[in-house]
């Protein structure tokens, strides 16, 4: 049975409730520099909790660890955790810059173990069986429009440059990453954006519309921030090949409605529902699997730069309004 620790207990709390129901896992520590929140999730799950990394290798022997900290730490995490031989699942955006991301990648293969990025939407039910029939049998992806309008209130440190890398980073990964996971790779990006509903966090961006240009001459229209008009987040992407139009729509953290037509039979609409689509679990079974099978993880550190790259380069796109290529 692998021991693992969750390190950072905001979004780390769903990883411990996931390694927590698998057979494969023990919960062995939790740490966070937050005294309140990880003692409360020390008594939870019954294991000791550490104020910092060091003091948990020091202490208490592991396999493997969830990063779940701001992503401007996950570079110096990973680097601590890879000397210790430590396998890393670290949760998205891998870093707020692409000299960090390398500094992962490099610290793994020096450590001799896995690093994989938590890009858990490529693990989400409609995505995970998308995925297979994109450029099989409905055809090569040439066109998409995606949704992803966030309507919540964020911890202050989503909106730091320097600690979240602002929201076309923190949570709009999710949508540059699926992009290239079911669209292609993205060779350049034209974005428009600024501060439309939150003059709360003064100039930052929170809403932005971009145009990707895919390698494969295909384009995709991207429409994100924080102008839910129903006050909730939501998510939708739309997808058009020489042969099949489909549709995937629900909240954002669980879309869960996929629908599909061939063109030859526009009535026909093909309809299909997936329950509790998150795909942590999903996610979570990769990891333990990548180890146990010694392989490359389905989203590897050099996987994971790519979709920050594409990031990078709508923000670059916004400040020097105009094409960016990736």
């Amino acid at each position: 049975m692998m021991r693992v620790a969750v390190i950072g207990l905001g979004i780390g709390k769903v990883h411990l409730q996931e390694y927590a129901a698998n057979p494969r896992t023990r919960i062995a520590a939790v740490v966070d520099i937050n005294p309140e929140a990880r003692q409360a999730s020390a008594a939870a799950y019954g294991v000791p909790g550490y104020a910092s990394i060091a003091e948990m290798l020091r202490q208490t022997p592991i396999d493997a660890a969830s990063v779940c900290t701001p992503p401007a730490y996950h570079a110096a995490q990973v680097e601590e955790l890879a000397a210790a031989g430590v396998h890393a699942l670290v949760e998205k955006p891998m870093a707020p810059t692409l000299a960090d991301c390398h500094r992962m990648i490099e610290a793994a293969q020096r450590g001799g173990v896995t690093l994989m990025i938590g890009q858990k939407k490529r693990f989400s039910a409609p995505y995970a069986w998308l995925k297979p029939r994109l450029g099989g049998e409905f055809g090569e992806p040439k066109w998409a429009s995606i949704k992803y309008a966030l309507g919540r209130v964020v911890k202050p440190w989503f909106w730091d440059e320097r600690d979240g890398g602002g929201p076309l980073l923190e949570n709009t990964i999710h949508i540059w990453d699926l992009t290239r996971f079911l669209m292609g790779e993205v060779a350049t990006v034209y974005a428009r954006g600024g501060n439309l509903f939150r003059p709360d966090v003064g100039d930052q961006i929170d809403a932005a519309s971009a145009t990707l240009g895919l390698a494969n001459g295909g384009t995709v229209s991207v429409a994100c921030g924080y102008g839910s008009e129903w006050g909730y987040a939501e998510e939708r992407v739309s997808i058009a090949t020489p042969l099949v139009c489909c549709d995937v729509s629900g909240p954002f953290d669980r879309p869960a409605l996929l629908r599909y037509i061939w063109r030859q039979e526009p009535k026909n609409v093909h309809e299909m529902t997936f329950a509790e689509a998150t795909g942590f679990a999903e996610e979570i079974d990769e990891f333990l699997d990548a180890i146990a099978e010694r392989r490359p993880p389905a989203v590897t550190g050099e996987d994971a730069a790519r979709s920050i790259a594409v990031a990078l380069a709508a923000k670059r796109s916004i400040r020097e309004a105009r094409e960016i290529r990736v």
